[in-house]
């Protein structure tokens, strides 16, 4: 538990939900925008690297909206399910398009970008941690 005071606290937690809709929202959007529309945008980049920059940072985001507690192993894993459920989602809305397929493939590069997501997450999330133990540790032996 940080010593954060509670109104940074949760205007930063508001502040990872919001990003986290906001993602959700446009990568749904571009999921089911006629493809020739999006390859204007993207069209030199593989479409599978697109999906696991996109779901690495859904995952990210959702599990800063999450996050609730040291080792971050719960805000990890909802926003694990979160992002896989939205790829699920989204393969299955594109076989109801004209110009959109579903590709299993598609599926696992979101599930990469998850697990690379949530590795990084991690990490960021303990090194931030360590910091704050130890800049707490430092306040309370001068008397702060």
């Amino acid at each position: 538990m940080t010593n954060k005071p509670l109104a940074l606290a949760s205007s930063s937690r508001r502040f990872w939900e919001a990003t986290a809709v906001i993602w959700s929202a446009v990568v749904l959007s571009l999921a089911i925008t006629p493809i020739r529309n999006v390859e204007l945008i993207t069209a030199p980049i593989s479409d599978k690297v697109l999906h696991a920059v996109a779901f690495l940072i859904g995952s990210i985001v959702w599990a800063g909206a999450f996050e609730d507690s040291p080792g971050h192993v719960r805000s990890i894993t909802l926003a694990g399910a979160v992002c896989l459920g939205m790829g699920g989602l989204i393969e299955v809305l594109q076989t109801q398009t004209s110009t959109r397929t579903a590709e299993t493939g598609d599926l696992v590069a979101d599930a990469a970008g998850i697990v690379i997501g949530g590795i990084a997450w991690f990490l960021i999330t303990k090194r931030r941690d360590k910091a704050q133990a130890s800049q707490n540790s430092m306040e309370t032996a001068v008397g702060l």
